[in-house]
């Protein structure tokens, strides 16, 4: 995988940290920050992403799709206007749209397969266990959809890091390691998994943020640019969403959620895409090295989250399980660092 690369991460619409590759940025057209600053933005990100997941898991007990619906709102609410203002001042929005279907459906299957079962994921194994699972089988999941989709090398680092994270993954699949559903308050709409249920829909959510990674950059490299196939994603996204949300319940029941968890519902989303925001200005000083290792940090936030906010026990698979996730990103990045100036 090139780089690690909104929604979700995140998710952890971990669509954001899948969007740590520099020309993937955001056009948000902010001027370049320095080190320092940029270091702000990055932090920023970590914590508004561990913000974000807070939100998804504090509303475990309403519908998983209702909750991932709400969440791709605000990247329509932000870049449909801008994406408008863009066409006004003529700006180039895409110059080949031969991979729009290509990219719309891998965005349903993001959609729906990460965003939704990601919630399944945090209503069945908690918080803490979720997010090492699912940046772990991200960046597995990158690396290997890079290799057959865009033809990028495995290099040898890049192995010895996914059988760090897969370890991780494993050791986490540990029934100690997480939050059994019984404990966790779910919806009546919510099928009640068991540990390795949690565990397979955190890393199968892990796999549709890397496929969409991947088939993001081609799609930008086609001629999309960053706001329109974002843009795209987000009003597949919803139709998918709000359409699976509105076959498991009654548009009645939306009367029944209280105005605290209509509150989390839109927070989720808001500081999901401020965090995306807030990384892609980091990305502008910094290197990606840097902002992975920071962004990184969400692990260990989701962790201290999970056990202080929502009582999740802290195990000591659980700890292993995260120190190993860390060290894999570590062994990751570092081989990357020296390569960071290289023309491309």
């Amino acid at each position: 995988m090139k780089k690690v690369s909104q929604h979700g991460m995140g998710t952890i619409d971990f669509l954001g940290f899948l969007m740590a590759d520099q020309r993937l940025s955001t056009a948000a057209l902010q001027p370049p920050v320095g080190l320092v600053v940029g270091s702000i933005y990055g932090m920023a990100a970590a914590v508004l992403y561990t913000a974000a997941n807070t939100a998804l898991r504090q509303n475990v007990g309403l519908d998983p799709f209702l909750v991932a619906a709400m969440k791709s709102l605000p990247t329509i609410v932000v870049l449909g206007p801008f994406v408008v203002w863009m066409r006004i001042h003529n700006q180039t929005i895409a110059t080949s749209l031969n991979m729009i279907p290509w990219f719309a459906l891998t965005a349903l299957v993001t959609q729906v397969v990460g965003n939704g079962i990601f919630q399944f994921a945090l209503g069945s194994i908690g918080l803490a266990a979720t997010v090492p699972i699912t940046l772990g089988a991200l960046i597995i999941g990158g690396a290997i959809f890079g290799r057959f989709i865009l033809g990028e090398p495995v290099r040898p680092r890049t192995l010895v890091a996914m059988f760090v994270l897969i370890a991780a993954v494993v050791v986490l699949s540990v029934p100690d390691a997480a939050v059994p559903a019984s404990e966790l308050s779910v919806s009546a709409t919510m099928t009640v998994l068991p540990v390795w249920g949690g565990v397979l829909c955190a890393a199968s959510a892990g796999l549709s943020y890397g496929l969409f990674g991947v088939m993001l950059r081609k799609t930008m490299h086609s001629g999309v640019s960053a706001p329109g196939a974002m843009l795209v994603s987000g009003i597949v996204g919803a139709i998918a969403l709000w359409g699976t949300t509105f076959m498991r319940i009654e548009v009645s029941s939306l009367a029944m959620i209280t105005n605290l968890e209509w509150l989390f519902l839109v927070l989720g989303g808001v500081f999901n895409l401020s965090a995306f925001i807030a990384l892609s200005t980091s990305l502008k000083a910094l290197p990606v090295v840097s902002v992975n290792l920071i962004n990184a940090s969400q692990v260990a936030m989701a962790a201290v989250v999970g056990v202080t906010l929502f009582g999740e026990r802290i195990t000591w698979p659980l700890l292993a399980g995260i120190i190993l996730t860390f060290l894999g990103l570590v062994i990751l990045a570092t081989g990357r660092g020296r390569r960071r100036d290289v023309p491309e």
